[in-house]
């Protein structure tokens, strides 16, 4: 039967250091237990570190004055997106001349100056910054997305003009380049990563005249919906088919008043499938464009 570890002492925070650990009594042997997850040399947890947020709560005790939480960490940490294989590292930020932060599970960075921003307990770098600083661990597309997950239509944490401004402050700096081409394609008012996703792919085949979240009325001018991608004037509707999704084909067509298009992207078919729903939506408005032109 395995034996039941020994209580912690109440006065260990739910992350803390070996060191301060072996200061109130516990054991070297008590501090190999199964119970206790290892996310950094020198860090204990006494729950399972398994997300970003988890994550950072383990590294603070580490933190030393002046550090601040960083990049694409920073971006997460505040509910933005951020690519998977960046999730189990943390982003750490220290000013001259501290020295960067090294060791297992941290991406340890320089910093000209402390960050005076909080989120909650944990001093991180402002999003916007962050979002710039992120150019060194994304490229363009990645760099879309998690903007358009900061400036999202529900709870965002940026708006358009703090990212420009935020930009506009990075001349000279690594990445800039990436950041203004993305800067070019983001938007404000998405709902999901899928949409902007769909957004994208729907550019690359030259389709920039869809507005994000737009809603969409009947002939008589009466809210029908959002839609996810809505061009008004070719009538256009492209939304992505998740478990979930505003209007069925007849519903939209039989609510716009009639003559309207829909296209759904699901997920289930990844780019591939998704680009050639989108593929046939470019050719439905081309063939409206050229019967525009005909009248």
């Amino acid at each position: 039967m395995a034996r039941t570890p020994v209580e912690l002492p109440e006065a260990l925070p739910g992350a803390f250091t070996v060191g301060t650990a072996r200061a109130t009594g516990v054991t070297r042997g008590r501090l190999r237990s199964a119970d206790l997850a290892a996310p950094f040399h020198g860090i204990r947890s006494r729950a399972p570190v398994t997300d970003v947020r988890a994550l950072v709560t383990a590294y603070l005790p580490k933190l030393r004055a002046g550090e601040h939480i960083s990049h694409a960490t920073a971006v997460a940490l505040v509910g933005g997106w951020i690519p998977e294989r960046l999730r189990a590292q943390v982003d750490v930020a220290a000013p001259r001349p501290l020295g960067r932060a090294r060791g297992v599970g941290v991406r340890g960075h320089e910093a000209a100056a402390a960050s005076l921003w909080r989120f909650g307990p944990v001093p991180i770098a402002h999003p916007a910054v962050a979002w710039c600083q992120s150019a060194e661990l994304m490229d363009e597309r990645e760099l879309v997305i998690a903007a358009d997950s900061l400036m999202r239509r529900h709870d965002p944490v940026l708006s358009i003009e703090q990212l420009r401004g935020a930009v506009a402050e990075w001349s000279g700096r690594r990445g800039v380049r990436a950041l203004r081409l993305a800067y070019e394609r983001c938007r404000e008012r998405t709902d999901s990563v899928a949409e902007t996703e769909l957004r994208l792919d729907a550019e690359d085949l030259g389709m920039t005249t869809f507005e994000v979240n737009a809603v969409i009325r009947d002939e008589a001018g009466r809210f029908v919906a959002y839609g996810d991608l809505v061009d008004v004037g070719r009538r256009v509707l492209l939304e992505y088919d998740g478990q979930q999704h505003r209007l069925d084909d007849a519903q939209y067509g039989r609510r716009s008043g009639g003559g309207a298009s829909r296209r759904g992207a699901s997920g289930r078919g990844q780019a591939g499938g998704r680009r050639s729903v989108l593929a046939d939506s470019s050719r439905v408005r081309s063939s409206t464009t050229r019967s525009e032109r005909a009248r």
